[in-house]
């Protein structure tokens, strides 16, 4: 009897597989794992910079009961988690292992939402350009939490459509525990919640106030969050999400100007990101969104689900970008990457009807023209990554060795001023002080604190020009220098004897 069982879910499995969309699916994860594969081993003991070693240090605070400042900015999920990680090994393997992992999340529910919202071409098409998306490869290596917003985002995306689709409770309660644990890692992929929210009120009006599960879903976001809500209070004595945003908040610039420039740098970007050609192919793409403006009126009476389908995803595009504009002060590529999928998935619609007209008049050029551009695609994307990667790879090098020389050096109690503050606190588990803007200050920290042991002055950091004279005025001696040249004449980084 368990026989006959077995057989018939191995004859299942071999059947799905046999289907030519889901092998292609398989394909592409196939590619996708690859890929990550082989990145995985340049990357995996490369130098963490300052905002990966700000959540490596917070971690060892929990791991380890670590003296170290916790930053209000910084979401509490990934840490904790990484603490966990750091009691099996203390070490980074399992948490860059965590990210890769996630990041083969994005492309599955990225295959799983444009084949949702469109169609399973479409959600192919759109899994693989997320795939080998360079900056989705870069930071698929890096201790950031860029990557896990990424997944938690597309995969509540895939689910919160599922629910406006096909009336799913159980879709749209798992898609709001998703986000509020994605908004755990990094609190901007919440954003895909302003989406929904303009997505009901466009398409329900006022009379989503009587659904019940609506209610449910607010309650259940917000008694996951809760933990971090209480945290926070206790640990800043302030609501911990608007302190956050007042952290990143632009400084002394206005609101409205800021958030344009910001935006409008974005998509300055964007032929960077996808290549002119791919830029053109997304626009058109787009540009098939013309329905939804000539027909609005059908869209307010709920009377056209494509209609529906295209505002869904408008809005999971232009969201993400038009709230980190306005709500950070500066721009990173990083911060528009919950954008992408939608960006992929509206590039696939248009090949998908550039392929069904050239067909009619020549079958062979049109699978050529795919193929073409798809080839094209994946290997520019590749190429950008690999550059990057293999570029990048290596940065901070010497901070990373100043941080383990200090930790296998430096005394128990001993402590080092320095300006790469998390990178140095994470390799060398010492514990650290700011550097002190004037040299009046430092003097007063020296004398105020008598077991200051390690003083280091690099390139990597912006230091106050008082600090780059006064080891030769104060006559310290040096314990450890790294330089950029063999002939040792262009120090990098120099750890003094205080």
């Amino acid at each position: 009897m368990e026989s006959d069982k077995l057989q018939g879910r191995v004859e299942k499995v071999v059947k799905w597989i046999k289907n030519p969309y889901n092998f292609a699916f398989l394909a592409i994860l196939a590619l996708t794992i690859i890929i990550r594969i082989y990145f995985f081993s340049l990357t995996k003991n490369q130098p963490i910079w300052w905002d990966e070693a700000d959540y490596l240090a917070i971690a060892k605070v929990w791991a380890f009961n670590y003296s170290y400042d916790i930053n209000v900015v910084r979401p509490v999920l990934f840490p904790f988690i990484v603490a966990g990680f750091f009691k099996i090994a203390n070490n980074e393997f399992l948490p860059r292992v965590l990210i890769f992992l996630l990041s083969i999340v994005s492309v599955i529910f990225t295959y799983y939402l444009g084949k949702e919202t469109y169609n399973k071409k479409i959600g192919l098409i759109a899994s693989l350009f997320i795939s080998v998306f360079y900056l989705n490869l870069f930071f698929t290596f890096r201790l950031l939490v860029d990557i896990p917003s990424l997944a938690f985002f597309t995969l509540s995306a895939f689910l919160f459509y599922r629910y406006f689709k096909k009336g799913s409770k159980k879709a749209l309660y798992l898609g709001t525990i998703f986000i509020a644990l994605g908004t755990l890692f990094k609190l901007p992929t919440a954003t895909l919640l302003f989406a929904v929210v303009i997505y009901v009120l466009l398409t329900e009006g006022l009379g989503f106030i009587k659904k019940k599960e609506y209610w449910i879903a607010v309650i259940l976001f917000l008694l996951i969050l809760s933990p971090y809500f209480i945290w926070g209070y206790a640990q800043y004595g302030e609501f911990v999400i608007t302190a956050a945003g007042e952290f990143n908040a632009p400084k002394e610039v206005n609101f409205f100007v800021n958030g344009f420039r910001n935006m409008t740098s974005y998509f300055k970007l964007f032929p960077l990101y996808l290549t002119w050609s791919f830029l053109i192919i997304f626009l058109l793409g787009i540009a098939s969104l013309y329905k939804l403006i000539l027909g609005f009126d059908m869209l307010l009476k709920n009377k056209n689900k494509r209609l529906k389908r295209d505002l869904f995803m408008l809005l999971i595009f232009i969201m993400p970008i038009i709230i980190v504009s306005f709500s950070l002060g500066h721009i990173e590529n990083r911060y528009i990457l919950n954008a992408f999928p939608a960006i992929f998935i509206f590039s696939g619609v248009f090949i998908m009807r550039a392929y069904k007209i050239i067909k009619k008049y020549n079958k062979i050029l049109a699978i050529i023209l795919i193929i073409f551009l798809l080839g094209f695609g994946v290997y520019t994307q590749i190429k950008k990554a690999d550059d990057l990667i293999q570029n990048k790879k290596d940065s901070y090098l010497q901070v990373k060795e100043a941080g383990i020389w200090l930790g296998d050096n430096a005394r128990e109690g001993d402590i080092v001023i320095t300006k790469s503050i998390p990178q140095i606190a994470h390799y060398s588990e010492k514990k650290i002080i700011r550097l002190s803007d004037t040299e009046e200050e430092f003097e007063l920290l020296l004398k105020s604190e008598p077991n200051i042991s390690f003083f280091t002055i690099s390139v990597f950091e912006t230091h106050p020009e008082w600090a780059y004279s006064y080891p030769q005025r104060k006559n310290l001696t040096i314990a450890k220098a790294y330089f950029a040249d063999p002939s040792n004449t262009q120090p990098l980084l120099i750890i003094y004897n205080i």
